[in-house]
């Protein structure tokens, strides 16, 4: 798991957005990039690969580690 979700972290501040926009931008619960943005949950992959391409980097970024 990443120590990448403090990385999401910083992704979603840098475009100005709550957890609450970015989850609704993405299609996943608030709890969710909460818990990712916390290390208390494991990214699945297929979010991944949509906050991906909501951030235009690849997945691997966000699975590595």
């Amino acid at each position: 798991m990443v120590n990448a979700l403090s990385g999401l972290r910083e992704l979603r501040k840098a475009k100005g957005l709550s957890s609450k926009e970015l989850a609704q931008q993405v299609g996943v619960a608030t709890s969710a990039i909460w818990a990712y943005e916390n290390g208390t949950k494991q990214i699945p992959e297929d979010h991944a690969e949509r906050l991906a391409a909501f951030f235009d980097i690849p997945a691997e970024k966000l699975l590595a580690e």
